[in-house]
């Protein structure tokens, strides 16, 4: 266990973004036979229902760009005062430089404001918050603008059951300053990366380099980028595509993540009495509901509501349960984890009593975004010189 508190990080704000196009499960009937009763039947079962999902020209750190700005706006927050950006992604706009400085830049924050991105999957909002909230309690830095953002439905087959009604997209601005008042926060963060390749895009980095040296290397490519693998299950995927061990995953979230939770309360010194809603993150109803008993919660306390009605949007799943819950719960203590690819398992109680916590609100893409191909354009005059 890496167990942890905080005394002096104080979250004070928080804002989520989800895209403005909504897919409801029932509007994709064909891929159920058109049977309106095993829809039922797998709403009842996983929980799908709604999902919002982004366009092909939005990416994470739009959307955390604009939650960031909803923030800002909605709190009066003096830009000059931020002293440090974190942006927690897992697909950032270039592979370098960190996407936290583009970010940094379009927010028009001061040159003595640090940036950096930090890579994390759907446990990305728990981790920022510890490594944030170290570096408030250090002193060193009053005040740290967290984002975090993930566009996971995007490249989804829309026949993949599988994934397809699953993942949703979102962002996410969080305010962590420091209090001189006391404000309590425990984490447990443990790290199984026995598991890291239980969930895992191969050849998304430079462990898979292309030799353009070799003038068969582009025809190579094209036929990796064909290739598909049957699975076990006789499910076919590209093997270019990302890899999920579920049986593995499925494994480690029923015995490592419930005992995560545990041992945060232990360390907090609260029991799941003194809770009244542990916030999950939302990777499905049927894995939420076997968590949070396992736990040690009663059913009623956790909430998969934001599954349903946005579907599982990752790192920022959290945050949105705890927009979606009713105004006098958000203020009261509340447990949280998050658990995912590395494998990780990262639980917090967390204190929000006086937290300003904004309503979901839809995304409002902003003017820089352009098409793929006014990218291009783009960056073809900037070599250019144009």
């Amino acid at each position: 266990m890496a167990l942890s508190r905080f005394k002096h990080a104080k979250i004070s704000g928080v804002s989520v973004v989800v895209p403005e196009k909504e897919i409801n499960i029932y509007d994709e009937a064909e891929y159920y036979g058109n049977s309106v009763k095993k829809i039922d039947r797998m709403r009842k079962m996983v929980g799908f229902w709604k999902r919002r999902v982004a366009d092909n020209t939005t990416t994470p750190a739009d959307l955390a760009f604009n939650a960031a700005q909803n923030l800002i706006k909605e709190m009066n927050i003096d830009k000059s005062t931020v002293d440090a950006l974190v942006f927690v992604v897992q697909q950032p706009d270039v592979m370098n430089p960190a996407t936290a400085y583009f970010l940094h830049d379009k927010l028009g924050l001061s040159q003595n404001c640090i940036a950096t991105d930090i890579n994390q999957g759907c446990a990305g909002w728990i981790f920022g918050l510890h490594m944030v909230s170290q570096m408030v309690e250090s002193g060193a830095y009053k005040k740290v603008l967290l984002l975090n953002g993930d566009t996971p439905s995007v490249g989804i087959d829309p026949s993949n059951r599988n994934s397809a009604p699953i993942f949703g997209d979102g962002g996410c601005a969080t305010l962590v300053e420091y209090s001189e008042d006391e404000i309590d926060s425990f984490y447990n963060i443990e790290t199984v990366s026995s598991g890291f390749e239980a969930i895992v895009s191969p050849f998304s980095g430079t462990r898979f380099r292309m030799d353009w040296s070799n003038e068969n290397e582009f025809d190579f490519l094209k036929e990796l980028i064909c290739e598909t693998i049957v699975m076990p299950t006789g499910m076919r995927v590209p093997l270019m595509g990302g890899y999920m061990d579920g049986i593995a995953v499925f494994d480690f979230t029923i015995k490592v993540v419930p005992e995560n939770i545990k041992n945060v309360l232990k360390y907090a010194g609260v029991s799941q009495g003194d809770i009244n809603v542990l916030c999950l993150h939302q990777a499905n109803k049927q894995i939420i509901q076997s968590v949070g008993i396992g736990a040690g919660f009663e059913e009623e306390k956790i909430p998969y509501t934001a599954f349903e009605t946005y579907g599982n949007n990752t790192m920022c799943s959290i945050p949105t349960t705890i927009a979606c819950l009713d105004k006098e719960i958000k203020k009261d203590k509340l447990c949280c984890c998050g658990y995912g690819n590395g494998l990780i398992a990262a639980s917090a109680v967390l204190n929000l009593e006086n937290t300003y916590v904004s309503e979901v609100k839809t995304f409002v893409k902003p003017d820089y975004v352009r098409t793929r191909e006014g990218y291009i354009d783009y960056w073809r005059k900037k070599i250019k010189g144009e």
